[in-house]
């Protein structure tokens, strides 16, 4: 079991953006060498199954070694002891060939559970170190595939290496065999094994490329589901569930497609997998027979001959197979580079002390500043742009943000998302019991009052088990509502020093925003909130409304400063009092 030690893993990314080699132990940027790397990592164990491997199926072939001189020695001298011993020590040969079978078989699962759980932790720091930059650069059903299927296969890629390795070691050892009973018999096995290499090496390319459209087509439709079962209740409501249930056929329909183009190169590579040992028995066999006839070959040496090309059979038709897994796995591996090479926001070249609490948040693109202390409402018929500034100020995006004196961007990154909490309204819920979703990281001891300030309770009381019981993957079972109430208390537990809320209330009804705005507000005196809205309920209970357009601040003030003064606050407040 030491062979499944957890591996130790670099941070670094694979490759800088000048191109050079960071850290020289992380992961190759080509699929072909990513393999490669996975399965060197831990060399103890992937020399052990190699060697065993090798060991083993190399030894298979070397069985039908004793039949010649039971045959030669003990049948046709009628020398009864010879026949025992050559039959005894084919037998206890026999078992010995089993027992390293075992030993490979173990160590080969070992190295693939090493590898899939290496590639593993690669793809999840991965997304980890990405953050909110995954949404932007990656699509759900290219993150999905990679755990759903692209490490399995290079885990069975990997599993495929001392397989194979054993196979060629089979080979060589027959053709060595046959040479030694007759050069003509060695010759017709090593001219079959060129022959089967250079019809299968166009196949192998026609395979890997259909592979690949297969694979794309395969993350193309996961994101599709994803998207769907995601937003039915939004497509049942406004009746598209029909439409993008016939999208979803029709992709489902190419990808079968798909699937029957690769099964055809798959097809050829199984019948030279079955065929060729026959055929390559059949012609053995015909040169041996007249090679004894004319007397050259023993009666014996024709028979091991027999043997030695019958054990051509397994090799073959599992390096075959095991082909079609590397092939699988190298497509695989090439979703997984692009996933480890996706670029990252660059970390700060010199980390810089935070400021002190308090301190404000300016943001020089729009203009917009959050004070510490205030409850800021910024109003702006494009929400969009007034995101885009919040994530400046969380340093989510590249900026001139500033937090107090400090560039955002020279903040240790754990650090400013823990005094800076950017929540969006459609922040992702996961699933577990309800006090966890809400307390997050460190606020287990603020959920009831975090319930509390966001008008949850409710929610809380329609479940089976309070706080205890437990919500599914994003919390489907509950109302859009009831999900965006429990987001809100996430964020309140969170207790950080600036809290920048986008659109928190847009889906509760009036009289339970007001109660919100009043308990949030209350919640956090003293503590720097920013909310993007147009609601009245909160423009008119914020110490300071920041009407943005175009994505600029054009004016500052009071809600009721604002409405008197500037006419198109007064049109937007208007139609959504409206």
């Amino acid at each position: 079991m030491r062979f499944l030690r957890a591996p130790e893993f670099p941070l670094a990314d694979p490759l800088r953006k000048d191109g050079s080699r960071g850290d020289p132990t992380a992961p190759p940027a080509s699929p072909w060498r990513l393999l490669a790397w996975l399965a060197s990592r831990n060399k103890g164990l992937a020399i052990s199954a190699l060697v065993t491997s090798g060991l083993a199926l190399g030894s298979l072939p070397v069985l039908p070694y004793f039949l010649t001189g039971a045959v030669d020695g003990g049948l046709r001298e009628r020398d009864w002891g010879a026949l025992a011993f050559w039959s005894g020590a084919m037998v206890v040969a026999g078992f010995l060939s089993a027992g390293l079978i075992v030993v490979s078989h173990r160590l080969t699962v070992y190295w693939r559970m090493d590898a899939s759980y290496r590639t593993l932790q690669l793809a999840t720091r991965k997304v980890n170190r990405l953050g909110d930059d995954l949404r932007r650069r990656l699509t759900t059903g290219e993150v999905v595939s990679v755990g759903a299927t692209d490490i399995n296969r290079i885990s069975w890629a990997i599993d495929s290496l001392s397989p194979t390795a054993g196979c060629l070691v089979g080979l060589i050892a027959v053709g060595v065999l046959l040479f030694n009973t007759s050069v003509g018999l060695g010759l017709t096995i090593f001219i079959g094994v060129f022959i089967v290499g250079l019809i299968t090496g166009p196949v192998l390319n026609k395979l890997q490329d259909r592979q690949e459209d297969y694979r794309e087509r395969v993350g193309d439709i996961t994101g599709r589901a994803s998207d769907i079962v995601s937003g039915l209740r939004v497509l049942r409501g406004i009746g598209g569930e029909a439409r993008f249930t016939a999208s979803y056929r029709r992709d489902s329909e190419a990808l079968r497609e798909a699937g029957y183009k690769v099964a055809a190169p798959q097809a050829w590579l199984n019948a030279l997998g079955e065929g060729t040992p026959a055929i390559l028995l059949g012609v053995v066999i015909w040169i041996a027979a007249r090679q004894v006839a004319a007397g050259d070959l023993t009666p014996g040496q024709m028979v091991a001959a027999f043997g030695y090309t019958s054990a051509l059979l397994l090799p073959v038709h599992w390096l075959i197979g095991c082909t079609y897994r590397i092939i699988e796995g190298r497509v695989a591996a090439g979703k997984v580079c692009e996933l480890l090479n996706t670029p990252e926001r660059e970390a700060p070249a010199e980390v810089r002390p935070g400021p002190a609490a308090g301190a404000e948040l300016h943001d020089p693109e729009s203009g917009l500043t959050v004070e510490g202390g205030e409850l800021l409402a910024v109003a702006s018929a494009e929400s969009d742009l007034v995101a885009r500034a919040f994530d400046r100020l969380g340093g989510y995006t590249e900026s001139e943000a500033r937090f107090g004196d400090v560039p955002v961007a020279a903040l240790d990154r754990d650090e400013l998302h823990r005094r800076v909490l950017v929540a969006d309204h459609d922040a992702y819920l996961f699933a577990g019991t309800l006090a966890a979703a809400i307390a997050a990281r460190d606020g287990a001891d603020r959920v009831e009052a975090a319930v509390a300030a966001a008008s949850a309770a409710d929610v809380v009381e329609s479940l089976p088990d309070g706080l205890d019981s437990a919500l599914d993957n994003q919390a489907r079972t509950l109302s859009g509502g009831q999900r965006q109430r429990l987001r809100l208390a996430r964020a309140i537990a969170a207790a950080p020093e600036a809290l920048l809320l986008h659109e928190p209330t847009s889906a509760v009804d009036s009289h339970t925003e007001a109660r919100i705005v009043d308990r949030l507000a209350e919640a956090r005196a003293g503590l720097a909130t920013a909310v993007a809205t147009t609601s009245p309920l909160w423009l008119g209970r914020a110490d300071r409304v920041a009407f943005v357009q175009g994505g600029k601040v054009i004016a500052t003030g009071t809600h009721h400063e604002l409405a008197a003064e500037h006419p198109d606050y007064r049109a937007l407040v208007s139609r959504e009092e409206a």
